[in-house]
């Protein structure tokens, strides 16, 4: 089923944004590269370029979330360690030019508030989401919740840190600290 001009906008915006950041995102590219008149922006977006990014910040933090909930079989710590190694591989392929969407949406100027408020509630989902598999693995809720937010954020700069120097050392060595800090209580 072929998306609509909704779905191409969003898509279009993630991918900018992982590009560009919120401020190197124009108009006139999020719709060359959605395929969408400006008529439809504004009737599915009436905010805007602001309310398109939010949209794609929530989106694309979603799926993630998806991912983390959907790790059921696997430990919090085989889970990340798969999510990094993912994350190695694709920042190498790439040539270091694509960052977090959720990120960036996190360093929008500050008349972006929409912006940087998904941006929030996507790293506060994450962290529940993390949070309560800790939980299940034996971890208090509180050190779970610190944890959980922990991890994102060590993600979540390893990830810039990688980008600005090309190199995949700060997202290996992230990994290999925090993979042992998320092994269940019992097995340590």
């Amino acid at each position: 089923m072929a998306q609509g001009p909704r779905s191409r906008l969003i898509s279009a915006a993630i991918e900018l944004v992982r590009e560009k950041g919120v401020e190197g995102t124009g108009l006139t590219e999020l719709l060359e590269r959605g395929c969408t008149a400006r008529r439809s922006l504004y009737q599915h977006f009436p905010g805007g370029k602001h309310e398109l990014i939010e949209a794609s910040t929530l989106a694309a933090g979603r799926f993630i979330e998806s991912g983390i909930r959907g790790a059921e079989g696997a430990s919090v710590a085989e889970g990340m360690a798969a999510f990094f190694d993912g994350s190695i591989s694709n920042a190498a392929a790439t040539g270091f030019r694509l960052g977090c969407p959720v990120g960036a949406a996190a360093l929008a100027p500050a008349d972006a508030a929409i912006v940087i408020d998904a941006a929030g509630t996507t790293f506060a989902s994450w962290s529940a989401a993390l949070a309560e598999h800790l939980v299940r693995e034996g971890h208090s809720p509180e050190a779970a919740a610190s944890l959980a937010g922990f991890v994102v954020s060590s993600y979540e700069g390893a990830l810039m840190h990688a980008r600005a120097t090309r190199s995949t050392e700060p997202l290996e060595q992230t990994k290999q600290h925090l993979l042992p800090l998320l092994t269940a209580p019992a097995a340590r």
